[in-house]
């Protein structure tokens, strides 16, 4: 893996510890996490097409959009479900809480579908070495959440 692969990943991860609060705020603001959801989906929706549009024509891949299958499309409904989600957790769990809980989640389920294969992830096996690494993770949680 390349430093600037890396660097890319850890901002991406940084960009979300700023976004979700916000996510949360505009929640708090609206008195409503699903109405939340409504302003960043829509200045989501024209970002992406600004971004396709200045990269190239994009009229064959647009074309597409319509075959798509309907599975990877419930990764909107996720997306919503995630906003919702942390619209309700942030206030009451804290948001170090929330991240720590969050980025375990996602070692746990990234190892699991790396086994497996799953959503086009490259298969790589469980070892020992990674499942130390999940306890430790674990052990990190309960660190952070129960003091």
């Amino acid at each position: 893996m390349s430093l600037p692969l890396i660097f890319l990943g850890l901002f991406m991860g940084a960009v979300m510890s700023i976004y979700i609060p916000m996510i949360s705020q505009t929640a708090r603001l609206m008195g409503s996490g699903p109405l939340a959801n409504v302003p960043f989906f829509f200045i989501a929706f024209v970002t992406s097409l600004v971004v396709a549009f200045a990269t190239g024509n994009r009229a064959a891949e647009f074309g597409k959009i319509f075959n798509l299958p309907l599975l990877p499309l419930t990764a909107g409904i996720m997306s919503a479900g995630m906003i919702i989600g942390t619209s309700f957790l942030i206030p009451r769990v804290g948001i170090g809480t929330f991240f720590v809980l969050a980025v375990s989640g996602q070692v746990i389920a990234g190892m699991i579908f790396g086994q497996l294969g799953l959503f086009g992830a490259p298969q790589t096996t469980i070892t020992l070495a990674k499942l130390a690494g999940v306890a430790f993770v674990i052990g990190g949680v309960w660190l952070t959440t129960f003091r």
